[in-house]
């Protein structure tokens, strides 16, 4: 797998891939179309979370595993994830607040009153509108996956202790556990009725909770500490039989699927993936770092921050076109327009908080994502948030 500067390829080969997934997922949604023999694959978009999930654990414990657990501080960490994720965060959230304020009718989104406006802005901007089921899908359907990102964020201070006194290999363990000690114990309260079946609090709020889905930003931590001892490149002349492995394991990650641990199995899925792409040497980890692809995946937060409004809206406006099947089509055809966007929002307000902005490598991704932005300087036209070292 190649590398390029701090940044991993095949990592970002499979942001992309889990960005698009969850962009297919969200038109199919809005459509309402089937879409026969591969409706079960878009319709399990959702599930490309999971990915995000495992891959975020990795990034993140991958200088913990380098440099040792004693070399995490809480508060520079925490720090670092603001400064990476909010600005661009509240950037797309405000332009949502204005849309929806000044044409949510004509755009198919949901209107909110003046005290409705208050309410999310406040949970968004405090990152707890995964907490209640009014503000759990509002605003922006992919907005709840942050809320949980923070939740993993505050988490991983207790799990780096857990790995300083008993060992990486028991604290995930013990995660393990927990998840699926969380995720039996709601089903079992959702069967006694002490929980409505159905509603948002059962099957959106309460199994997304950290406890819910902590195993999975757990499986990416132990793949970080593979990569980083070198032990997942002494396992790279078997990776081809890990591919084979893949097959069963997704399998029953499908079969799982309506149980309470289906997202736990579908980490597992995603835990080897990652390993698989990241020891490198095979066509599945050349693949993911295919350049264009892992450039997607350089601004996958851009495009998981506005896509899901413009899906929305693209299908309300198609809607009388024909039957949901050809909407179905006809905003897939827009996904280049939608990666554009993405793109304009990723130059313009993500790239900046990005630590090597400004330094891009001569035939990196994010140089290719760049290339654009170059050509334009040389035409002497505007080059939003481009350095001349870029």
């Amino acid at each position: 797998m190649t590398r390029t500067g701090r940044r991993l390829d095949g990592v970002d080969g499979l942001r992309a891939l889990a960005a698009l997934w969850v962009v297919l997922f969200h038109i199919r949604a809005f459509s309402g179309a089937r879409l026969g023999v591969f409706d079960l694959f878009v319709r399990s978009g959702s599930t490309g979370v999971s990915l995000f999930l495992v891959l975020s654990g990795f990034c993140l414990y991958l200088p913990i595993a380098r440099g040792g657990a004693e070399s995490f501080r809480v508060w520079r960490f925490l720090r670092r994830r603001a400064t990476r994720l909010l600005p661009a965060y509240y950037a797309s959230l405000v332009v949502i607040l204005l849309v929806i304020v000044l044409a949510a009718t004509q755009l198919g989104l949901t209107p909110l009153s003046g005290s409705g406006v208050a309410i999310q802005a406040a949970t968004h901007l405090t990152m707890t509108h995964s907490l209640f089921p009014s503000t759990f899908y509002a605003l922006n359907g992919a907005y709840w996956s942050l809320g949980l990102e923070w939740q993993l964020y505050l988490g991983l201070p207790l799990l780096v202790i857990g790995v300083r006194r008993f060992g990486l290999a028991r604290t995930i363990a013990a995660v393990v556990v927990v998840n699926i000690a969380y995720r039996v114990g709601l089903q079992i309260a959702v069967d006694l009725h002490a929980i409505a079946a159905g509603s948002p609090l059962a099957t959106d709020v309460l199994p997304n909770l950290l406890p819910g889905r902590w195993a999975e930003f757990g499986f990416g931590m132990v793949a970080a500490s593979l990569h980083a001892s070198g032990r997942l490149g002494r396992w790279a002349p078997r990776a081809g039989w890990a591919i084979l492995a893949l097959v069963p394991l997704t399998t029953v990650a499908v079969l799982s699927v309506g149980s309470p641990v289906e997202h736990l199995i579908f980490g597992a899925v995603f835990f080897l993936l990652v390993c698989i792409v990241v020891t490198g040497g095979t066509w599945l980890s050349r693949l993911v770092s295919w350049r264009p692809l892992a450039a997607v995946g350089v601004m996958s937060y851009s495009l998981y921050l506005v896509h899901q409004p413009i899906v929305q809206s693209l299908t309300f406006l198609l809607r009388h076109t024909g039957s949901p099947l050809l909407v179905f089509f006809e905003v897939l055809l827009c996904v280049p327009g939608i990666l554009v966007v993405a793109w304009l929002f990723f130059v313009a307000v993500e790239r900046r908080t990005l630590r090597s902005s400004g330094d891009a490598e001569p035939g990196s991704p994010e140089a290719l994502l760049l290339a654009p932005l170059r050509w334009l300087r040389r035409r002497g036209g505007p080059s939003p948030g481009v350095s001349e070292a870029a």
